[in-house]
């Protein structure tokens, strides 16, 4: 008799039902019941769990067959119920349902007549429930017989089978007990006693009952059939095993290995080869010689059961804590051909998942899972970890160095795949434009923190060296360091003067820029005008995102510039005043600034006058180029790019020259007069992969 029983407490989602298959209504018990009485008929009640696999096989693939709709529906009325919600709970407390499925047939009063646990195939699922339609099946019936003592043989076998479809295993076992005491020799070989020696838990291994069918096989092969007492054998002896192989068994006890080995060369049973594979591994197992078992799967792979599969890779499981890397990247190995092997799409995503956690310590750095974001999440739920996604790009440069040079580390690896889910995905591809949509992902490499239910509990731009970069990580980790915790914060209402500045860095530091002029406002309406003025805040003026040409933060700088002055020193304020004019044209040279015109930029020479900036100089060569750029004056622009590439060095050659000599090459400037505008630049400039870069591509 074989039962599919779950054992443990979860969660699931009742399948939608054929048509033709059990009409399981939505009513309450007492509701079943009483269309019950009218009907004339029983109720049948599944008690299932969310999260329970065999729940899930009978409601997807048993009941919604036409010949159980034809069975059920005729005697019953059909309900169903979650047992970790609603009604259910009540029911299984008052039912004491301790194991799922658990399937009971119920009077029209309320009373249970019989109860089955555990699934099973439609046939003999039928046949189960139909001994328990007849009431001398019934547990009540059959215990006052019982109690009178002069039980009959036949009856205390109908007393064993009803036990066992309650999964009633301690009262089972003493029943099946004293019933084996009384039986005859041909009574015990015969058919209908099978049921005693078929049942693992009656009759395992090392039992009296086991050793009684080893003695007579050949009586019960003629009574019960060849077939059926060779796959019980084979099963013991399987089951048997797998507690030496998974590492349950006590070292103690390994001489018992001999004698199955003794009886295994005796006995032409079925899988003989595998039983003997098993019995291998088995000695390796207890031995705690990983290479052996190892060197064992690799050879029989391919010739092992598929219900087997799981079994025996998850009896690797101390490989994790005794192993060593060379011995863990054999076994990651060993888990693809196990995939490979699995002809089932869930076992093999199973299987998929189990092996990736040797992988994982195989890994010298971080190791990258093979997940979608959504099964990355789940993952991470069941490990109380967060996920870290790398989120780049093929052409960002500082992603490539990233993956090439900080995230194969050791010391980076050991702390990511501790820590975190760890994923990577192209932003241009797959899921990735979705990512970058909802996470708001504007520059490369973006790093992002993700709690298990996808909400972000930090976030990180840029690369860096691993030190540094592990450092910003674990400093993000904590909470009041995350941007996920000061989003809540400042969400929540909280205008503290201090910690809106710190809002803001963080803000600019992952290019949230419209979130940090946001909320710079809001500081900026809190201070007073002696705060506006202090080092304290000048982040907001000094920031390139925040103080551009036409805010109201660079009118007040300009306006209040002795005070700021006076306050922070005039080189401070004036570097600003420089970076925003030489900003602004370098946006309009690169193409960046469309809304610029020439009147604004030949405007600039009267606006920076007053100011007597250092570098007023290289600005007003900026501004002459600018001016005739966007005027397509060639002569005049190649002239003002004579004059003003001997005034630039690294940082203007880059952002304002380079551009304009793109321009001109486009423009089919002759090559003698554009080849004599990049040695003038040249001249000043000091970084020596700057210049090679420049001659390369002019």
């Amino acid at each position: 008799m074989k039962k599919i029983v779950c054992l443990f407490i979860g969660v699931f989602t009742c399948v939608q039902l054929f048509a033709q298959g059990v009409g399981f209504k939505s009513i309450s018990l007492k509701e079943a019941l009483e269309q019950a009485k009218a009907q004339g008929k029983m109720v049948f009640v599944d008690c299932y769990t969310t999260w329970c696999g065999p729940c899930k096989m009978m409601a997807e693939q048993v009941f919604p067959q036409k010949a159980a709709g034809d069975f059920f529906n005729a005697r019953f009325v059909n309900v169903k119920f979650d047992m970790e919600k609603g009604e259910g709970k009540d029911l299984s407390t008052r039912f004491k349902i301790r194991a799922y499925p658990t399937f009971l047939l119920l009077e029209p009063d309320g009373k249970e007549r019989y109860r089955i646990v555990g699934g099973g195939e439609l046939e003999e699922f039928i046949e189960r429930v139909s001994r328990g339609l007849q009431e001398k099946n019934s547990l009540p019936v059959l215990d006052k017989e019982y109690t009178t003592g002069k039980m009959s043989k036949r009856r205390m076998l109908d007393l064993v089978m009803t036990l066992q479809d309650a999964y009633d295993a301690d009262r089972l076992k003493v029943v099946a007990d004293e019933l084996v005491k009384r039986l005859t020799f041909n009574e015990k070989v015969s058919t209908p006693y099978w049921v005693i020696y078929e049942d693992n838990s009656l009759s395992p291994l090392t039992s009296d009952n086991f050793s009684f069918l080893l003695k007579n096989k050949a009586a019960f092969e003629k009574n019960v059939g060849k077939m059926k007492v060779n796959q019980k054998i084979a099963s013991a002896y399987s089951g048997m095993l797998y507690g030496y192989v998974a590492g349950f068994a006590k070292k103690e006890d390994v001489t018992r290995l001999d004698v199955m080995k003794q009886q295994l060369d005796e006995y032409d049973l079925p899988d003989k080869t595998y039983l003997q594979t098993k019995l291998a591994l088995a000695y390796a197992r207890c031995n705690e010689d990983i290479d052996r078992m190892i060197s064992i799967l690799e050879k029989e792979i391919c010739n092992l059961p598929q219900g087997e599969l799981w079994t025996l890779a998850t009896s690797l499981d101390f490989i994790k804590k005794n192993g060593n890397k060379v011995q863990w990247k054999q076994v990651a190995t060993l888990g693809d051909q196990f995939v490979e092997a699995s002809k089932e799409e869930d076992l093999k995503g199973y299987l998929r998942s189990y092996f990736s956690s040797f992988k994982k310590l195989a890994s010298t750095g971080v190791y990258w899972e093979d997940l979608t974001l959504e099964q990355a999440l789940k993952k991470a739920e069941r490990g109380k970890r967060m996920v870290f996604v790398d989120c780049y790009t093929t052409w960002c440069g500082p992603c490539k160095y990233m993956t090439s040079n900080v995230f194969p580390q050791e010391v980076v690896g050991n702390y990511f795949n501790s820590n975190f889910v760890c994923l990577k995905i192209d932003m241009e591809k797959g899921e990735g434009p979705e990512l970058v949509k909802r996470y708001g992902i504007r520059a490369f490499p973006t790093f992002l923190i993700l709690r298990p239910d996808g909400s972000v509990y930090h976030k990180l731009l840029g690369s860096g060296e691993a030190d540094a970069f592990l450092k910003r990580v674990q400093e993000g980790m904590e909470e009041e360091n995350s941007t996920g915790y000061l989003d809540r914060l400042y969400e929540e209402g909280n205008r503290d003067k201090t910690f809106l500045s710190r809002y803001i860095q963080s803000l600019l530091s992952i290019y949230e820029e419209s979130k940090a002029k946001e909320v710079s406002a809001v500081l900026l309406r809190l201070l007073d005008e002696s705060e506006k003025v202090d080092s304290s805040y000048w982040f907001v003026f000094q920031s390139p995102v925040l103080t551009k040409k036409g805010t109201d933060q660079f009118k007040y700088l300009i306006d209040h510039r002795e005070e700021f002055i006076q306050s922070l020193g005039k080189q401070k304020v004036d570097d600003k005043l420089y970076a925003v004019y030489y900003n602004q044209l370098s946006y309009i040279l690169k193409g960046y600034d469309k809304k610029s015109t020439v009147e604004e930029v030949v405007n600039m020479k009267n606006e920076i006058r007053p100011f007597k900036l250092e570098k007023r100089k290289e600005l007003s060569a900026c501004i002459d180029i600018a001016e005739a750029y966007m005027k397509k004056d060639l002569k005049r622009l190649y002239t003002c790019c004579k004059k003003g590439f001997k005034l630039f060095h690294d940082d203007e050659a880059m952002n304002i020259a380079f551009p304009v000599l793109k321009y001109l090459k486009t423009e089919r400037l002759q090559e003698d007069e554009l080849q004599k505008l990049v040695l003038v630049l040249e001249a000043n400039i000091k970084d020596e992969s700057l210049r090679k870069y420049i001659s390369s591509n002019m």
